[in-house]
């Protein structure tokens, strides 16, 4: 997935994909215009909005998925041991982040 999406959007010219063990991909199709088109076709069919990345925590196998709900109209405690409001699911991400070096 990850090269489909670096061929489709030309990060990687299709000839210069790595070959990986198990993975029998043709990526060269002849011409660019031929490669990065199949590569379109095969990130559309696995749904690929983003480009995934090729080392990550998942690859790692040391990634957390969750699915966090029923936070809206709730008070949560920031870094700093404030009370936020969270309004919209979005209103998370600066309650999770992490207070600046030097604060604690």
């Amino acid at each position: 997935m990850h090269y489909a999406a670096a061929v489709s959007n030309g990060t990687i010219d299709a000839a210069r994909v790595p070959t990986l063990a198990g993975v029998d991909i043709q990526w060269d199709h002849g011409s660019s215009e031929k490669s990065r088109a199949a590569a379109r076709e095969m990130a559309s069919a696995y749904g690929i909005v983003f480009p995934p990345a090729l080392i990550s925590r998942h690859t790692e196998r040391s990634a957390i998925d969750m699915t966090i709900s029923n936070v809206r109209n709730k008070k949560i405690r920031n870094a700093s041991g404030t009370e936020v409001l969270i309004s919209k699911d979005s209103d998370l991400h600066a309650v999770g982040r992490p207070m600046a070096s030097g604060s604690f």
